[in-house]
């Protein structure tokens, strides 16, 4: 390592190579300058005969006048027998021990939550961990938003549930859902000792009745031939948007997801395919998956009209900020729960808009020419073991076949044209076709 005083001159013009290298100044003061060109300013010294290296800041952020204020102050406690890096950290570990619940929350969702986690998905954390600004909602958290989340202990966390379990055993079971993995997120951070929320732990401060409140459910609720016939004819009257309505005839018929459904845009079809695009899907952070390519039966097409832009879009005004194009979005998924909600359930048990999918691959399963690979790609499902590395292949034509397939089926449930303006010699084609 070259020794040399530095000069704001010198360090301006240290270019970077095909390898990290350090200037050195004398007694441990250091610049390391990486491939990328980034420079950082480092203190190099030896404690209990370890090799210690001191992040100083970074240049030109951190001048070399504080830099070297920096190396001069860690200098003289490395010779006072301190040693400033640990010194530092269990500062920095204090600081984060001081986190409060909400602190903690709103840390938690910036780095674990957006823009890693569906729309739907990040606002109902949101809701949960840190709110809801409407008027008359609940806030569950309210008495802890200022509790320092290292003090919050399973028996605090138990009293909360018990509490919350009164009006809503499902409200319950949705916090231990959000706020468990927001405390796994600070244990291993130092911000916290111990996840308050491990079901084990809760459950010695809680009554059996309670603690049966509190178990995981597990959603298989799938609709019967007469319940499919009874929604199906239902969605013609009730309450809500024919575009809601829709929309939930539209996921019965591809199995695909709520919120890709919705989020469908005319862009994303071309001829009798729909390419959901993986952003939109839950495998959007998966290198290895790509775009979902949906078969559309005429029916489908027929249902999906030929609106240009989103074709569910929501009623409600665009929000339009000073300056900017109004934002324009999808019918949102609670609406469709709201509505749902608003039909009593069109007469049946309580059953949601998932519910369809799941319905759509159970019956699959039932039906000669479909096999699971083919229901499997429908739902655009991970590949398991090593089909993951070694089968490439994209399914298109079992995927049509399949589909098709489905739809024949719910023509023989509902005993009827499925849409009943659709001529049964007429196929709709919505821009050109797409090569399978």
């Amino acid at each position: 390592m070259k020794v040399t005083t530095f000069t704001d001159a010198m360090i301006k013009k240290l270019r970077p190579e095909n390898k990290k290298y350090v200037r050195g100044e004398g007694n441990g003061f250091t610049i390391r300058v990486m491939p990328s060109g980034v420079k950082t300013w480092l203190y190099i010294y030896s404690f209990g005969d370890k090799r210690r290296e001191m992040n100083l800041g970074g240049y030109p952020d951190v001048t070399l006048e504080t830099a070297r204020d920096k190396f001069m102050a860690a200098k003289r406690k490395v010779k006072n027998g301190l040693d400033p890096i640990a010194e530092k950290k269990a500062a920095v570990e204090a600081l984060r021990n001081e986190l409060t619940f909400h602190q903690l929350a709103t840390e938690y969702i910036a780095n674990n939550v957006e823009g890693q986690l569906t729309e739907k998905s990040v606002y109902d954390i949101k809701r949960v961990l840190l709110g809801s600004e409407k008027d008359g909602a609940v806030d569950d958290f309210k008495s802890w938003r200022s509790k320092k989340a290292s003090s919050i202990t399973a028996e605090d966390v138990a009293k909360l549930l018990k509490a919350v379990s009164e009006r809503s055993a499902a409200a319950a079971r949705n916090i231990i859902k959000t706020a468990r993995p927001m405390f796994a997120y600070a244990l291993p951070r130092g911000i916290v000792g111990e996840n308050p929320f491990i079901l084990a732990s809760i459950k010695s401060f809680l009554s059996k009745p309670v603690r049966s409140k509190l178990e995981p459910t597990f959603k298989n609720r799938t609709l019967t031939e007469d319940e499919i016939r009874h929604v199906w004819n239902s969605l013609q009257t009730g309450k809500g948007s024919i575009e809601a309505k829709n929309a939930l005839r539209l996921m019965l018929l591809t199995g695909q997801r709520p919120s890709e459904v919705l989020g469908l845009h005319s862009d994303e079809i071309n001829g009798n395919w729909w390419t959901l695009p993986k952003h939109r899907t839950k495998a959007r952070l998966d290198v290895k998956r790509a775009d979902h390519m949906v078969y559309l039966v005429p029916e489908s097409l027929q249902i999906i009209g030929m609106k240009s832009g989103l074709i569910f879009k929501s009623p409600a005004p665009a929000k339009i900020k000073p300056g900017e194009p109004a934002v324009i979005k999808p019918i949102a998924i609670n609406a469709l729960g709201h509505m749902l909600r608003a039909n009593n359930y069109f007469g049946l048990p309580p059953w949601g808009a998932h519910d369809l999918r799941r319905t759509c691959r159970t019956f699959m399963s039932d039906i000669d020419g479909i096999t699971t690979n083919a229901a499997e790609a429908i739902l655009n499902h991970a590949k398991e073991g090593t089909k993951r590395n070694y089968d490439q292949h994209k399914y298109q034509r079992q995927i049509e076949n399949a589909l098709t397939l489905w739809r024949d089926k719910l023509v023989e449930i509902i005993g009827k044209p499925l849409v009943q303006d659709l001529p049964s010699n007429v196929i709709p084609i919505r821009g050109k076709s797409a090569t399978n």
